[in-house]
């Protein structure tokens, strides 16, 4: 598909994809509660009309939760200034907008397409189509998926305007789906087999065929079966495997990181285990001290004046060794032992 195929419907194709040289801190936002629906920043704007060149200077700030004499303390923090140059041009009425990376100002090969505006005019405001147009192939990709988030820049002489806004309940309402039918349901059933492979945010992604293939291979007589719920005999035993609460959400902070809940019981006789997982990305409410044993802090960064500053990126919460103990502990006799899973949970 060339650039000149596309129609007024890609304004709908938005998709979570990190356009890199937007990328930075936001300055404000406006907000119902904590939850920003329109991050903005404002940058000073340069336009090259004869190299066809752009260059914007952001003065960028981040709200962090920071760790101070022990003690975890909100604060804005002044990260400096970045400066970020693209290369422009027209195809059609369409924007392309190609980022100038490394020292020797040499261009990335694929242009991020913008809308909206007057073709052959810089200036005015331009929706991004979460499209990217290779020059060299003459083609263009888009992102595929749901509809959470809408990106304008709006150019003006002297300053560049980038805005976002967020649809946070949409994407929640879009996450719902079939749990028995997941991959971490798939993963439970080959742990009381002794293959211990746990990967809690597969609980968020369907895997039915695999979950049915398993229910066939291993035998397993379903007694009872809801989204959310399925009680099922294997090997002479009864098992009960509940998901009391699964949630999918967009971080406060406006970026493309997504928090994660996961509570789970398998029940078998009078056994019952539980698993707890909760990752959710640093918003103010959960900057506190007695939080810490819970806080990611393992990260560093240098502000403006050059200070490290140490600081917690999410509130962590999981008690999978615990859990697949316990797993082991009702798999049925002919199970063998498997070895538990110590790889890092995405």
């Amino acid at each position: 598909m060339t650039i000149l195929s596309l129609s007024f419907k890609l304004f709908f194709l938005y998709a979570f994809v990190t356009i890199t040289f937007l990328a930075c801190s936001d300055d404000s936002s406006s907000s119902a509660g904590d939850e920003p629906a329109v991050s903005t920043k404002t940058s000073a704007l340069e336009v090259d009309e004869e190299h066809n060149i752009i260059t914007w200077t952001t003065e960028n700030s981040k709200d962090m939760c920071l760790l101070e004499n022990g003690s975890f303390t909100w604060k804005t923090v002044n990260l400096g200034t970045s400066k970020e140059s693209a290369r422009y041009e027209f195809r059609g009425d369409t924007l392309v907008l190609y980022s100038l990376v490394y020292n020797n100002g040499e261009q990335e090969r694929f242009g991020h397409m913008y809308l909206g505006g007057t073709a052959g005019n810089i200036y005015g405001t331009w929706k991004a189509l979460f499209c990217d147009f290779d020059p060299v192939e003459k083609n263009t990709f888009c992102a595929t998926g749901d509809v959470f988030t809408t990106k304008t820049i709006t150019l003006s002489k002297g300053e560049m305007i980038t805005e976002t806004q967020y649809d946070f309940e949409r994407y929640s309402a879009q996450k719902s789906g079939n749990l028995v039918l997941s991959e971490l349901t798939a993963d439970i059933l080959r742990a009381l087999k002794g293959t211990f492979e746990l990967y809690i945010p597969g609980a968020f992604v369907d895997d039915s065929a695999r979950v049915l293939s398993l229910i066939q291979e291993y035998k397993i007589t379903t007694v009872s079966q809801t989204k959310t719920s399925i009680n099922f005999k294997m090997d002479g035993k009864e098992y009960a495997l509940k998901y009391n609460e699964a949630e999918e959400t967009l971080a406060k902070d406006g970026s493309e990181k997504v928090n994660r809940t996961v509570m789970l019981e398998l029940s078998s006789g009078k056994t019952t285990c539980n698993l707890d997982f909760e990752r959710t990305f640093m918003e103010k409410s959960l900057c506190k001290s007695e939080n810490k044993d819970y806080l990611d802090i393992n990260r560093e960064i240098i502000d403006k004046q050059g200070n490290t500053l140490e600081y917690a990126v999410a509130y962590l919460a999981n008690n999978q060794e615990e859990f697949e103990k316990c797993v082991k502990s009702v798999a049925p006799a002919s199970s063998s032992n498997g070895q538990g899973y110590d790889g890092e949970l995405n």
